[in-house]
């Protein structure tokens, strides 16, 4: 090899190698303290895209999950109403059945109709009161006279999304369980059916009230009035049978969100997280490359002083 002095070639190759070197090592070195693989696009472009997309995809799950834990809540205080009343029905419809038998008189009768008396307007107050987050939820807000109510259990906005081809409306993401809240109020229970049809709700009749000029407690007119809440009590149950059903959905859905959340963040932990060994062993590679190359720098660079010697 021939002596330069304008051009120190054998320098211009350490320089590079140790720039190389210390690279890396600071590469290795970012990686250990960060914890992470990729720490800017430059260290992986499509890891870092796969990753963001699964990130998104975690966060919004773990957000789906407590969308679910509040609506179970909502559920629940919703579902407490409904027991409430379903009990004030079963003892109206007690106190009817009692008050049916002809061996009462009229005075006992009575009494028996004050305490219906008071149990329907208790019922009434529960549907108006029964609230969550400032929203009632037994006055027909919800359910086939009111809105839906959506619950976000998934982590997309399932606009398009399908769970079989040619099922457009069928959603992933969401949950409308609108349907389960029935309408409490006393003129609404017991409607639409045809044994209650001759009444307005369970709203006590005239000829059923204590207070009302009309009053005419006769046996078959507690048996009609007993039709009407029966109907109310079948309504209300199936509304809590619904409830129920979709209760069970929202926790298998939560348990399969938990499910997705773990498998996806191992998954991503595998494209983002620093293998520790791995880096380690980098970074003293890179240690030992630096030291090398800079004493080969800097006998590289005596190498010039030779011509001195010539001259």
């Amino acid at each position: 090899m021939a002596i330069s002095v304008n051009t120190n070639v054998p320098s211009l190759i350490a320089q590079n190698s140790l720039n190389k070197a210390l690279s890396a090592m600071e590469k290795a070195m970012e990686q250990l303290t960060t914890g992470k693989r990729i720490n800017g696009a430059g260290d992986d472009a499509a890891g870092l895209v796969i990753s963001e997309n699964m990130r998104m995809q975690i966060n919004g799950s773990n957000k789906a999950m407590e969308n679910v834990q509040d609506a179970q809540n909502f559920a629940a205080v919703a579902e407490g109403g409904m027991i409430t009343i379903g009990d004030h029905l079963q003892r109206i419809n007690e106190l009817l059945i009692q008050g049916a038998n002809d061996t009462n008189s009229v005075e006992s009768r009575q009494a028996i109709l004050v305490e219906v008396k008071q149990r329907l307007e208790d019922i009434n107050v529960i549907a108006q009161s029964t609230q969550f987050n400032g929203r009632t939820m037994l006055d027909g807000t919800f359910g086939d006279a009111g809105a839906a109510f959506i619950v976000q259990i998934g982590p997309y906005s399932d606009s398009g999304a399908t769970t079989n081809p040619g099922a457009p409306d069928n959603p992933l993401n969401t949950l409308d369980i609108s349907r389960a809240f029935a309408d409490c109020h006393l003129s609404t229970l017991g409607v639409g059916t045809t044994i209650g049809a001759g009444y307005d709700g369970i709203i006590l009749p005239d000829e059923l009230d204590p207070d009302n000029l009309a009053f005419d407690p006769t046996g078959d007119n507690f048996r009609a009035y007993m039709d009407t809440v029966q109907a109310a009590i079948t309504e209300v149950t199936e509304a809590r049978g619904l409830l129920g059903g979709y209760l069970n959905r929202m926790t298998a859905t939560y348990d399969n969100l938990t499910i997705t959340v773990e498998n996806m963040t191992t998954a991503k932990s595998r494209i983002t997280d620093t293998d520790v060994a791995e880096a380690s062993s980098e970074m003293i590679k890179q240690q030992i490359l630096e030291q090398v190359t800079g004493s080969m720098l800097t006998q590289a660079n005596q190498l010039p002083q030779l011509a001195l010697s010539l001259i």
